[in-house]
């Protein structure tokens, strides 16, 4: 079992984890936390080479992720959550859903896809680039939230590690649609529709090969949602109700 990652703890209710997107940390969610401890217990982790989580190794890997949400949900009795995943942190819940069904009640993969190599895509965003954090004015909060990494500069490197998983780690962000196929946990796939890294197309197949999945494909929306914008209160909203909605449960057929 890997060790317990560094994780919020919050709110009552019934489980929910939230799994961060790569370079970020825990605080991603800080956004919707208020909304979401009102009506969940929320466990946020920093997942490892990330926040206040170590790396075991030189390479971040999807396993090691994936290893960590569950020592996680151990040491916080948890035995089965519900489970949204940002970006790298959906290809963690993937993975989850697929190697651990039995601790996944529900899903949400926001911004996360399943089969096509981003490399091409990471390099034209520069998204291993610190000059491109900097340009969108994230540099500070980064180098604040990464700075158990190693120091102020710290921060460059988690986000170089995390551009570059789907060329480390080849796990990350590829899945069969068979094995989609065989995901349990009713889920719910969103995406933006001028989302480069997740095309339109791939989140659709996502939907149609889910056997219980809804689709929230967000209109003039790119990788980046700016749930900090007008679409804060609209995201909150969607994802709980898709948490609650009792269409889902087997006892309604």
């Amino acid at each position: 079992m890997s060790s317990v990652p560094h994780y919020l703890d919050d709110g009552d209710g019934d489980p929910l984890v939230l799994l961060h997107s790569g370079g970020m940390a825990h605080q991603e969610w800080n956004v919707h936390r208020e909304a979401l401890t009102q009506r969940f217990r929320v466990l946020a982790p920093d997942l490892p080479g990330h926040g206040r989580t170590p790396l075991a190794g030189e390479t971040l890997t999807v396993r090691e992720m994936r290893e960590a949400v569950e020592a996680m949900l151990a040491d916080a009795d948890v035995d089965r959550a519900h489970v949204v995943g940002s970006s790298m942190g959906g290809a963690v819940a993937l993975r989850l859903a697929l190697e651990g069904p039995e601790l996944v009640d529900r899903l949400v993969s926001f911004r996360a896809g399943y089969r096509r190599d981003t490399k091409d895509v990471v390099d034209d965003l520069r998204l291993d680039d610190p000059g491109y954090w900097r340009s969108v004015g994230m540099a500070e909060w980064l180098a604040r939230i990464h700075e158990p990494q190693g120091g102020e500069d710290a921060w460059q490197t988690v986000v170089a590690r995390a551009a570059r998983l789907s060329r480390n780690d080849p796990e990350a962000h590829r899945v069969t649609r068979e094995q989609l196929a065989e995901i349990q946990a009713p889920t719910l796939v969103v995406a933006g529709d001028r989302d480069p890294i997740v095309p339109v197309e791939e989140a659709v197949e996502m939907y149609e090969t889910i056997p219980e999945a809804d689709l929230w494909i967000i209109p003039h929306a790119g990788h980046v949602v700016a749930a900090r914008t007008w679409r804060r209160e609209p995201f909150g909203e969607e994802i709980t109700r898709f948490l609650r909605d009792t269409r889902h449960d087997p006892e309604q057929g």
